[in-house]
């Protein structure tokens, strides 16, 4: 250890920095983005609301729907459309129920490593071993009747993936960019440019947006690695906020409502947090926006950030070049969305990147955007029902579940405390009656960004560290060894694949 500042290198030395760093900059060269028609949309859709979970496969969450042995009404079970899951018995593992009175599970072991263990090239069978025995391990209705219920009554995704085989940081940040300069939960650095997320193409076209976290008073991941995001200020708010916005009819087109950190945690469903508070959460949270002034114009997004070392059958496809991680529920709530509808469209977190820009008629943010699946057909906006009206009410939820229902958006125990199972709140009877439906109760979707002709905002993606006078080779040298470990780990995983 050395006391005191030492100076480095000469005049020489920072004029091959500056040189090397006009030649990374050079990297950063984007076509230009088109500015949105002023209130133009491509659907009738004008708010985008994304609420990310933590941490469950489909498999964990899904695995057994619509199965219930326990409910009376086993002839409305047998109508409710059965995804892609375990029923058929498409188990490599031996798989185990969470128990009934119990609502949460031990951690499994998490991480890149851990994750491409389980994964073994597609085969799915390395769960047990690398991620132990949590990992095999599921819930049913007796935990999660409450988000079987939103997924009966609305649109439900079983091909959908998180965007790279690891935690949580890179996945979120996939999310928000298209890419992530970490393949793990650290950093920063290295950053992402402000300038190559989702955040500046809105900004730049006048679309409104806001990030909404139970407390803003710390700056933390994923957002702490986007460079420079605290300028943002304004746009990163707190979860009263979002209530507010929502009743008073001012929420901005696109809202990221998120339950992690400062003291939200206890709602994200992480392992081992109790799943019926996260329910609970997104329940009070669907209800409010149900019956708000933006509910005719909104579409809610709930997805789950990555798999968090939970069993799942179906291996992650490869996309446009680049191996997704393992498959996560999606759930799509909307006036617009179909009813008791399974989508087996293949997509990923970039898909909802690739919806925004599609919506408001943006070039893809990236060409990982460009080549994802749209979620188009979730949605129904043409066919009318038999009242005439293509728009769904809100729903009515049960007697059993408003009985549920949190008085407030930040609740304690108490409001579950004692409750051993919710199974009897599923099934719900259907909105719409199965042969009111100008649908049907599967399909997919090939379209694309790329097939639509749209362009590409950022056309290279690449990390940021900070360039200080006196570091700034070791800067370059540490984005050039992060962008060869990514690419060159990438390029041996699908060569293995292949």
């Amino acid at each position: 250890m050395t006391n005191g500042p030492r100076r480095h290198g000469t005049a020489g030395t920072r004029i091959l920095v500056l040189s090397m760093v006009l030649v990374l900059l050079s990297w950063t060269l984007s076509i230009p983005v088109a500015a949105a028609e002023s209130g133009g949309t491509s659907t009738p859709i004008k708010h985008v609301i994304i609420i990310t979970m933590e941490n469950h496969s489909f498999d964990n969450i899904f695995g057994k729907y619509p199965l219930d042995q326990n409910a009376s009404n086993q002839s409305l079970i047998s109508s409710i459309t059965r995804p892609v899951n375990l029923l058929p018995g498409n188990m490599t593992e031996s798989l185990t129920p969470v128990a009934n009175g119990s609502f949460s599970t031990g951690n499994p072991e998490e991480g890149y490593s851990a994750y491409h263990l389980d994964w073994n090239n597609g085969k799915m069978n390395g769960f047990l071993k690398n991620s132990g025995p949590n990992s095999l391990k599921y819930f049913t209705a007796s935990q999660m009747a409450v988000e079987w219920v939103m997924a009966q009554q609305y649109a439900l995704g079983d091909m959908y993936f998180s965007s790279i085989l690891s935690e949580t940081v890179p996945n979120r940040l996939f999310g928000l960019a298209g890419f992530s300069p970490v393949i793990n939960d650290y950093g920063p650095p290295p950053y992402i440019s402000y300038n190559q997320t989702v955040f500046h193409q809105l900004s730049s076209n006048n679309i409104t947006w806001g990030y909404y976290l139970n407390s803003t008073d710390r700056i933390m991941s994923p957002m702490s690695l986007i460079h420079n995001i605290g300028d943002y200020s304004s746009n990163l708010r707190n979860w009263s906020t979002f209530y507010s916005q929502l009743a008073n009819n001012t929420l901005p087109s696109v809202s990221w409502l998120m339950p992690i950190h400062a003291g939200a945690e206890k709602y994200s469903q992480h392992p081992s947090y109790n799943m019926l508070a996260g329910e609970l959460w997104l329940l009070y949270t669907v209800n409010k926006i149900m019956h708000s002034p933006e509910w005719n114009s909104t579409a809610i997004f709930i997805n789950y950030d990555e798999g968090g070392g939970y069993y799942d059958h179906v291996p992650p496809p490869v996309v446009a070049g680049h191996q997704l991680g393992f498959r996560v529920p999606l759930i799509v709530i909307s006036p617009y969305a179909k009813e008791n509808y399974v989508s087996k469209t293949v997509l990923s977190h970039t898909s909802i990147l690739a919806f925004i820009d599609f919506n408001w008629k943006l070039p893809a943010l990236n060409r990982l955007v460009q080549e994802s699946n749209l979620p188009l057909d979730f949605f129904n906006f043409n066919e009318a029902y038999s009242g005439g009206s293509i728009e769904r009410a809100p729903l009515t939820f049960s007697p059993a579940i408003m009985n549920l229902m949190p008085e407030t958006y930040d609740f304690g125990p108490a409001t579950y405390h004692g409750i051993t199972t919710v199974s009897s709140l599923f099934p719900m009877v259907f909105q719409i009656p199965l042969n009111e439906r100008p649908y049907n109760s599967t399909g997919s979707s090939g379209t694309t960004l790329a097939n639509l002709g749209y362009g590409i905002s950022v056309d290279h993606n690449f990390a940021y560290v900070p360039f200080y006078q006196e570091h700034g080779l070791i800067a370059v040298v540490l984005i050039a060894g992060s962008a060869a470990l990514y690419y060159y780990t990438r390029r041996l995983l699908l060569s293995r694949k292949g």
